[in-house]
């Protein structure tokens, strides 16, 4: 028999001692039970759906265990219709002759157009904001290009957000409280992505469509540089807007599916739309260029500048052009990952190139651009600085060695929040600034 008398005795408390690598995979196995743990909770509880946004059905739709509490329809169902409803006061929408609103009961009305009275707009936020503004008889094409003011202001990405928008112009001296402009002969760049998302897009663009008017009167100039959002709601894709939307655009036009109903509310025959197809996806003021995403150095071997870029993306406002058009020059101005209005390039972090990965793996553009491409960008948009939204970052930031200012952040959701920012141009330098008045340097302008 053996005798194992000789082997050291371990005393009574030893643990063994855990490497880093039993740590981590310990680490990562109960991450993956309580994500996986997570997820089976709340689809329990809260339900899980797939929307067919063309058709506004679901594809399929469990309710959740808290339909039974809230006195909604329980069960697991296929084929049926999403359920929209008007939810607050809404519009003016312009169509034809005729305006339609929806009033505090979340009723649509119609009634028609009176020459010479203005439209009333109402907001639907706590302070119940309202103002008026005069309908133009003819809206005129921007330039491409615009002498530095002495005063720029630029704000991106505000998605229907009124309370914010507001808050920052009126911080700055842009609006007073009337809502009338007070900027002077300054310039307000409205860096695009301003509808979608939010609770107040109507009056969001009926604010921009009044200052337009004021600011030209007062020698001023409202340059509102179009995004995706702007043109995707153009020909009628509204899978980002609120629900009560897309009830308003069907009862609008009396068409039930989506696909069909959506572009009622921007179509060529509405004021609103017939302004917004005006617009510009690219401008250069003094030396800084405005765009709502980005420019790849594609489009300059393309040889497309400021007004054939322009041209290109209002010729196919309103119609889903891309796809049928890809390989072309056109399709490349209008395309999901190298256009102008959808080009993540100057901002392309881990997370949208995951995101990428899993919508289009064979199609998607992984390529972020380098120091030296953009140079070649500037120098054929004859720009000092390229001003970009559409990629959200932590704050209003310069990049590619101050070259790339980057304004789409997370605003505040209400009035004077400090979080709600934007850029100034003004004294020979560049400031963030924000909805409580503050101001922060970033560096000298360029010249």
């Amino acid at each position: 028999m053996a005798d194992f008398s000789c082997l050291p005795t371990l005393h009574p408390n030893f643990r063994p001692v855990k490497t880093p690598k039993s740590i981590l995979k310990k680490i990562v196995k109960w991450g993956v039970i309580a994500a996986v743990a997570y997820g089976v909770l709340t689809t329990l509880i809260l339900g899980q759906n797939s929307v067919d946004e063309l058709t506004g059905r679901y594809t399929y739709n469990w309710s959740g265990l808290d339909a039974l509490v809230n006195q909604e329809k329980f069960g697991f169902f296929t084929d049926q219709p999403v359920p929209t409803a008007l939810d607050g006061v809404d519009g003016p929408y312009v169509v034809g002759n005729r305006q339609f609103v929806v009033d505090r009961h979340n009723q649509l009305r119609s009634a028609p157009l009176r020459a010479g009275e203005p439209l009333q707009v109402r907001v639907n936020n706590p302070d119940q904001d309202s103002f008026s503004v005069a309908l133009r008889a003819a809206h005129l094409r921007p330039a491409e290009t615009y002498p530095m003011p002495a005063r720029l202001l630029a704000i991106s990405d505000i998605e229907g957000n009124f309370d914010g928008l507001i808050s920052l112009l009126r911080s700055h001296g842009v609006v007073d409280a009337g809502y009338n402009w007070t900027f002077g002969p300054g310039h307000l760049v409205l860096n695009g992505d301003f509808v979608d998302r939010g609770d107040n897009v109507t009056p969001v663009l009926w604010l921009i469509y009044k200052l337009e008017a004021q600011a030209e009167q007062a020698g001023g100039r409202v340059h509102y540089v179009l995004g995706n959002h702007e043109v995707m709601n153009l020909y009628g894709d509204q899978s980002y807007a609120q629900y009560k939307y897309i009830e308003v655009a069907r009862q609008i036009s009396g068409r039930a599916r989506w696909d069909q109903a959506g572009p009622a509310l921007y179509a060529a025959n509405t004021e609103l739309g017939r302004w917004l197809r005006t617009k510009n996806v690219a401008e250069r003021i003094g030396p800084y260029l405005f765009v709502h995403a980005g420019l790849k150095t594609k489009l300059v071997q393309q040889g497309l500048g400021l007004t054939e870029l322009n041209r290109i993306a209002r010729t196919y406002y309103g119609t889903r052009a891309a796809k049928r058009l890809a390989g072309t020059r056109e399709g490349l101005v209008l395309s999901s990952y190298d256009g102008p209005y959808w080009d993540r390039s100057l901002a392309l972090n881990w997370l949208y190139r995951v995101f990428f990965f899993f919508n289009d793996p064979r199609g998607a553009s992984y390529h972020r651009t380098t120091q030296q491409e953009l140079e070649q960008v500037l120098r054929f948009y004859q720009a000092g600085r390229l001003v970009i939204g559409h990629s959200v970052v932590g704050d209003i930031t310069p990049d590619y060695e101050g070259k790339v200012l980057k304004i789409d952040i997370k605003h505040g959701q209400t009035k004077r929040t400090g979080q709600t920012k934007g850029l100034l141009i003004e004294n020979g330098a560049e400031y963030k600034v924000d909805d409580l008045g503050g101001k922060t340097r970033l560096g000298p302008a360029a010249s």
